[in-house]
């Protein structure tokens, strides 16, 4: 395989991968700490004491959806530097799962890949139909609230029941 045209594609990506992510997270507040490091920043305000609540809503909201944002170009930036490191070692196009040769065709589209179509397809799959989606993981006895709580609420009712008579 000649990854020549591949490398020189993710080396680009790369590139402008990291100009983002330095650039996003310069506009953060968990950027560069040494520039911004209060609500003044974020807002653009010169006090936040007189700032509606709402207000202050809105730039936290604003900065968690900037903060993840900035976690996913990481994460790409993360795939690229991989697959450059593939090329390196001389296993890139190679699927992680089945050790199959990846697609030309699907990786001239995604030049980070490290999956082939059909173990992308198995990774990405919804749950099994005879999975039960609300299953509660936590605690496997098929009720939310544990024992202890479920029978303190209990006692509550009882004691409120006992009251009104």
């Amino acid at each position: 395989m000649d990854t020549k045209n591949y490398k020189k594609e993710l080396e680009n990506k790369k590139e402008k991968l990291d100009n983002l992510v330095t650039s996003m997270k310069d506009n953060t507040l968990f950027g560069d700490t040494t520039k911004h490091t209060s609500e003044k920043y974020a807002s653009g305000e010169l006090s936040s004491y007189d700032n509606h609540i709402g207000d202050l809503g809105t730039d936290v909201f604003m900065q968690n959806m900037q903060n993840s944002l900035t976690i996913h170009e990481e994460g790409m930036l993360e795939q690229v530097t991989e697959a450059l490191s593939k090329i390196e070692e001389g296993t890139y196009g190679i699927c992680e799962i089945c050790k199959k040769r990846i697609g030309t065709a699907r990786l001239e589209l995604m030049p980070e890949t490290t999956l082939c179509a059909q173990c992308a397809k198995k990774k990405d799959s919804l749950p099994d139909e005879n999975e039960n989606p609300d299953r509660n993981i936590i605690n496997e006895k098929g009720h939310f609230y544990s024992d202890y709580l479920t029978n303190l609420t209990d006692l509550n009712k009882i004691e409120l029941k006992n009251h009104d008579e």
